[in-house]
């Protein structure tokens, strides 16, 4: 009898233990997902803030090959 009693609250504190431990690790992943997405929008700022501050490249003007005409027979 109490044999079944200690091995019923074992295994109720198990359970609980496990339902904790679930609902923890969930926790933490929806965690992990926010801090990933801010992240991103960070690097995703620094990189607009980045290109912002840097010199436009100056436009080199090319010079135009003048085309040979063929001589024609």
């Amino acid at each position: 009898m109490i044999n079944d009693k200690i091995i019923t609250a074992l295994l109720a504190i198990l359970i609980a233990l496990g339902g904790w431990t679930l609902s923890r690790t969930f926790s933490l992943s929806q965690d992990m997902v926010l801090v990933k997405e801010k992240i991103s929008q960070m690097e995703q700022q620094l990189d607009e803030a980045v290109w912002n501050t840097l010199p436009e490249p100056q436009k080199k003007k090319k010079k135009k090959r003048k085309k040979k005409k063929k001589k024609q027979d």
